[in-house]
């Protein structure tokens, strides 16, 4: 019989194994100094969003306090990666966006062979499917643990369709895309994520977390 709570303990141990490594080394090449991981974080996050992110956005989906938060972009702006713009909808705000050299840092990161992607790419197909599911749970528990809040995940869409299409190897959907996936085609930062309310979202994990059918 399995031990449940030493494998919890197992379990626990490994995930705080991982997150050294990552904080320890989040990004390294050819001798370079590692990327502190809220730097790396927010480079991520940031990529690609045109009309960039308030301080205070980026805060609640990193899970981080607004003070570290800040400590980060002044860092960040000192490297010239990111630059703060009035915010059109607030004269009170701002809004951050990356630079020309942010934007060729947040490329750089994409790499499979940088952090932890040099770790996932000797994992198949099943494997990552397992991965990205175990780490929806994860991240839709520590939401409900107010960890953090604003992560894109499918699990917290309200166009994801846990096991809605009746294929054994594309058991969700994606009612957004109309299209049926599996497992390794979960997203965990989609950019067309809506998220769901609370009744649509507790439903989809009472069903997410029922096991796969066979």
């Amino acid at each position: 019989m399995i031990d449940t709570p030493f494998q919890r303990r197992q379990a626990t141990r490994g995930l705080e194994q991982l997150t050294h490594l990552v904080r320890a080394q989040s990004w390294r090449q050819d001798g370079t100094p590692s990327l502190p991981p809220t730097q790396a974080a927010v480079l991520r996050m940031l990529q690609g969003v045109q009309d960039g992110l308030r301080a205070r956005h980026i805060a609640e989906r990193l899970g981080v306090s607004p003070a570290s938060l800040s400590d980060s972009l002044k860092a960040m702006e000192g490297k010239q990666w990111i630059r703060r713009t009035p915010d059109p909808d607030d004269a009170r705000a701002a809004r951050v966006k990356l630079t020309s050299a942010g934007s060729r840092m947040a490329t750089q990161l994409q790499r499979p062979d940088q952090g932890m992607g040099s770790l996932i790419e000797s994992l198949d197909e099943t494997d990552l499917g397992a991965l990205l599911r175990v780490t929806q749970l994860l991240v839709n528990e520590a939401q409900e643990q107010g960890l953090a809040t604003g992560l894109r995940t499918c699990l917290g869409c309200e166009f994801f369709r846990p096991f809605a299409s009746g294929e054994r190897t594309a058991p969700h959907v994606c009612a957004f895309l109309d299209k049926a996936f599996g497992d390794s085609e979960l997203r965990v930062d989609c950019a067309e994520q809506q998220p769901a309310d609370d009744e649509h979202r507790l439903g989809s994990v009472a069903r997410f977390r029922q096991p796969t059918p066979s």
